[in-house]
């Protein structure tokens, strides 16, 4: 009965003391419990063969997507990534700074064909370092990510897309075409 209760002990302790974890993790990050209210839309990756149906996040406002996915520990089930759609062309690259999963990034010019894809992984800041270092160090990492031409339209995916290695091979071999569904 002791070897019982000793293990329920532990176990509970452990589950408690990650959760701490997780949340002093957060603070020292800078993350909040406050999550954006994304609007969700359809969208299709056309390849020449096949078309993967996505459904995302849509970012257009500059608050939306200056948070984007950071400060998220996992997606809802139904939530395959992010698009965001901006106004004006951009050239920069992405970061991974308060993201706490891998994604694929793909850049899409104005007339919605695959320009450049980032395979990206999170930028976690060391325990002891600053939150200048840190910032200045997934600053850098971005520059990794740049794309090669401008675009309007960035498509996050998560690792865990069904389909993410079928859209990475045929990004290899052809232009890849957005199709957005609203």
């Amino acid at each position: 009965m002791k070897k019982v209760f000793f293990i329920i002990t532990i176990i509970i302790s452990g589950l408690v003391s990650c959760k701490i974890n997780d949340e002093i993790y957060d603070y020292y990050n800078g993350c909040t419990e406050e999550n954006i209210s994304y609007q969700t839309t359809h969208i299709y990756i056309e390849s020449n063969k096949f078309t993967y149906p996505l459904e995302t996040y849509l970012g257009t406002s500059q608050k939306e997507q200056t948070k984007g996915l950071m400060c998220r520990k996992n997606l809802p089930t139904n939530i395959n990534g992010m698009i965001f759609k901006y106004k004006d062309e951009q050239n920069r690259g992405f970061w991974m700074h308060k993201t706490y999963f891998p994604i694929t990034v793909i850049y899409f010019d104005k007339n919605l064909n695959s320009i450049s894809l980032s395979n990206m992984n999170p930028c976690t800041r060391g325990f002891l370092e600053s939150k200048k270092d840190y910032e200045f160090r997934c600053l850098k990492e971005s520059y990794e990510y740049k794309p090669e031409g401008s675009y309007l339209y960035v498509l996050e995916i998560i690792d865990q897309y069904k389909y993410l290695k079928e859209i990475i091979s045929s990004s290899k071999q052809e232009k890849l075409k957005l199709i957005i569904k609203n």
